[in-house]
């Protein structure tokens, strides 16, 4: 009885032993299970997230809530679904309910990367709605503006994050100056959030060679093995499980628990996904090839999913080659002829879309019961019709049908409330505004003086009247003082008839050795974006006034542009050529030549940092008192960017130029023509030029060296008098000009300053200096350009205000 009393005894301090082990363990094992709870719960939100994500990407966006929904069920305060619930109802157009989105993550988070995101994301469809479509359609128009970059980065006053960054580094790419800015600081932000492969997948967009690198150094969070939003349960049903042991090419390993004898048997649909998602890391490491190759893989296991399909046709797709891009489309007509389920057409139509087949597009999903459509398919179908409308109104605006592009707009209010179509009608109201440009300048060219010295002063001043979106009237009315000096007639032997008598000849007459004169280039005009005519004459006390006038017609020639133009127009190089001069002696006129002819000019652009320009031009030159003479000439040039940076462009070039004319009329005896005319010229010129803009500046620095060769003919002084060459004879004076070789090496130098100082005013000006054997010119240029309305554009390079003298 004892012994069992005693053997009681020992039981009970057994289980009272036992049981205080159980609570002295509690505390240890507790938070052994919580953990374990809590990494299943972020292993749900991750899977549920790139759930999210993969529906977004392909405006899924009703998939895309449910998911995040799912994520603020588990974690209320989870402020990355809260990002993206927001963003979902930016893409849907509701900007008030992404406010409240906002609203609760500020509330909970501050001003955290997640609340800075959406902030941004809604400025931009917002308050900055109109500025960024306005770039949107710059960054797509033929001619880039060159301060694009720098216009992008002001519009928000943070450094663009996420839906804001990919939208702007997009647009940034696609000039120039902006790529490698672009790409800097995407590489930033990619390491900055090597979660978010966003950032990832659009530095190899923009061809960073960061990318692959940034991939394989991901945090441990991202290289556990990551999931693809197709690896959590899909609303389309995968296909049929079929048990089958994994593929050789993807390899899992086996739970520490289970031996490594016992691999798992996996459905070709999970097989496909992991698939999928080893080609997801490829891509993410630059390796599009064997990401590629994954897919098949995916898809020849599963030939009726579309998404797998599609994944591939994307990625083959963003080759940009013709052939990479049918093959694409083979893909998912490949998956067409299995299925012809609701999800393969939207997923064949997506495609269909991003290669710019709207009509195919909206013919997929056009065979899915209008009551069975997702609110991605009618997302879709706006999408193309807008894309499609407004691509139409971009070709209008290319080929210069303004008139025509304005009638579109106002025909079709449904979408003129876009931010795009009110972009281009902003742009055209633009064109109707009266504009100002004027400018002053100065020319000097060294030379005997009232012989061949030249110093004069212009003042062009043009008044742009719009008579339409298209035809702008222009009016001319310049001020030109031609001013060479007072002539000397003891040493001007070679100016006029004064060859022909004595210095000291009483009918030389003193107030005409005075060879300065004023007046102006007055002219009207009309011009659209292909031709431009005009008709003008001098008034004043020229010696000689005569007409000028001329049709410019311009057409694009694939890739290229070529400009025709027939004209008649004044010969600028000295007082004589360009207004004419008086004979002292005698009170005759003549000079005021006049070059009649035609030219073409022709562009090509390789590529963004080679391109040609070809110019040639026939003449046949006029003026009163003097030999008719003919020119030709022809002139290739190329250019070639060999340094680009936001803001920043440097480019060298070489200019191979021709020339000839049939008589030597360059001397200033009357009947010679007083311009600069070789019966051979060639000369080879290497530019390099600075050209840049930033914060309303624009400017444009080139310098150039070269050299010539060049051969004159003899010429008689007096080429259509013999009876003054006798008198000159007889004074013993010179009746002929010995030509000869000539040539030598030449340099430039060109300076240009632009500056906006209000929207629509604008102030520039440029200096330039030519050295070269017997010419050396300079020129000094100050300018004004002012819109009556609210805008004038700030000229990449600088473009100053050309006198109607060199039209």
């Amino acid at each position: 009885m004892a012994n069992c009393k005693q053997m009681s005894r020992l039981q009970a301090c057994k289980l009272v032993l036992a049981i205080q082990a159980c609570f002295v363990a509690l505390p240890w094992a507790l938070p052994e299970q919580a953990q374990a709870n809590v990494n299943a719960q972020q292993t749900n939100i991750r899977a549920l997230s790139e759930k999210g994500v993969y529906w977004y990407e392909r405006f899924r966006f009703d998939l895309a809530a449910q998911s995040f929904n799912k994520i603020l069920l588990i974690e209320p305060t989870n402020p990355s679904a809260l990002r993206w619930q927001g963003l979902i109802d930016l893409a849907r157009g509701d900007v008030q309910a992404a406010n409240v989105w906002l609203g609760k993550l500020q509330l909970l988070h501050g001003n955290n990367p997640f609340s800075i995101e959406l902030q941004q994301a809604i400025t931009l469809a917002s308050d900055k709605r109109q500025q960024f479509a306005e770039l949107r359609y710059l960054a797509d128009s033929e001619q880039v503006p060159g301060n694009l970059p720098q216009r992008l980065q002001q519009l928000l006053p943070q450094a663009p994050l996420g839906e804001a960054a990919v939208q702007i580094y997009r647009l940034m790419n696609r000039t120039p100056d902006g790529r490698a800015y672009a790409r800097a600081k995407v590489a930033e932000l990619a390491k900055q959030y090597p979660d978010d492969r966003r950032y990832r997948i659009l530095l190899a967009e923009l061809g960073g060679a960061g990318a692959s690198t940034l991939a394989q150094t991901q945090t441990p969070s991202t290289t556990q093995n990551p999931r693809r939003p197709g690896s959590v349960n899909r609303t389309t049903p995968a296909p049929a499980a079929q048990a089958q042991p994994i593929t050789t090419e993807v390899t899992q390993p086996p739970p520490a628990e289970q031996e490594a004898t016992s691999p798992p048997v996996l459905s070709n649909f999970e097989q496909g996904q992991q698939l999928a998602d080893l080609a997801q890391q490829q891509i993410d490491q630059g390796n599009k090839t064997e990401a590629a190759r994954l897919l098949q893989n995916a898809v020849d296991l599963n030939p009726s999913y579309p998404w797998f399909r599609y994944d591939l046709a994307t990625l083959l797709d963003d080759q940009g080659d013709a052939g990479s891009k049918q093959a694409a489309r083979r893909v998912m007509d490949e998956g067409l002829a299995l299925d012809q389920g609701q999800e393969m057409r939207f997923a064949s139509a997506l495609l269909a879309a991003r290669q710019d087949r709207g009509n195919d597009a909206i013919a997929l999903i056009d065979a899915v019961p209008r009551e069975n459509w997702t609110e991605g398919m009618t997302a879709l179908e706006k999408r193309v019709q807008y894309g499609q409308y407004l691509e139409g109104l971009r070709t209008q605006e290319r080929n210069g049908e303004f008139n025509a592009l304005a009638s579109s707009i106002t025909a079709t209010p449904r979408w003129r409330a876009e931010p795009e179509v009110q972009a281009l009608e902003q742009n055209l109201q633009r064109k109707r505004q009266v504009r100002l440009r004027m400018s002053y300048e100065n020319a000097i060219i060294d030379g005997d003086e009232g012989v061949s010295r030249i110093d004069s002063d212009e003042i062009p001043l043009q008044l742009d009247l719009p008579l339409d979106f298209e035809r702008t009237l222009f009016l001319r009315a310049d001020t030109l003082n031609a001013n060479s000096g007072r002539v000397n007639p003891a040493t001007a032997s070679n100016f006029a008839k004064l060859g022909t008598t004595l210095p000291t000849d009483p009918a030389i007459a003193s107030n005409r050795l005075d060879q300065n004169y004023k007046g102006h280039v007055v002219g009207v005009g009309v011009q659209t974006e292909q031709y431009r005519v005009d008709i003008g004459t001098t008034v004043g006390d020229y010696p000689v006034n005569d007409w000028v006038g001329g049709l410019q017609w311009r057409t694009n020639l694939g890739e290229g542009s070529l400009r025709l133009e027939v004209a008649r127009r004044m010969v600028n190089g000295s007082v004589l050529s360009t207004t004419g001069a008086i004979d002292p002696l005698t009170g005759e006129t003549w000079g005021g030549a006049r070059r009649n002819g035609v030219s073409a000019v022709y562009y090509q652009a390789f590529n963004p940092t080679l391109d040609f320009v070809g110019i040639a031009r026939a003449n046949l030159i006029t003026g009163e008192n003097i030999p008719d003479n003919t020119e030709y000439n022809l002139q290739g040039i190329v250019g070639k960017t060999v340094f680009q940076r936001p803001g920043h462009e440097v480019e060298v070039g070489a200019s191979l130029f021709l020339w000839s004319f049939e008589k030597n009329l360059r001397f200033y005896t009357f009947g010679q023509g007083g311009y600069y005319s070789p019966q051979a010229f060639g000369s080879l010129t290497f530019p390099i030029t600075w050209t840049g803009n930033m914060s309303g500046w624009s400017w444009q620095a080139q310098a150039r060296v070269g050299a010539s060769e060049s051969r004159e003919d003899d010429t008689a002084l007096y080429p259509l008098n013999p009876e003054l060459a006798a008198a000159a004879a007889a004074q013993g004076n010179p009746t002929l000009q010995i030509g000869g070789p000539g040539g030598g090496t030449s340099t430039g130098l060109r300076l240009a300053l632009e500056r906006q100082v209000l929207k629509n005013f604008v102030v520039g000006g440029y200096f330039e200096i030519d050295r070269s054997e017997g010419y050396n010119p300079d020129r000094l240029q100050l300018y004004l350009k002012y819109s009556f309305g609210d805008f004038f554009e700030l000229s990449v390079p600088p473009e100053g205000v050309a006198p109607y003298s060199r039209f």
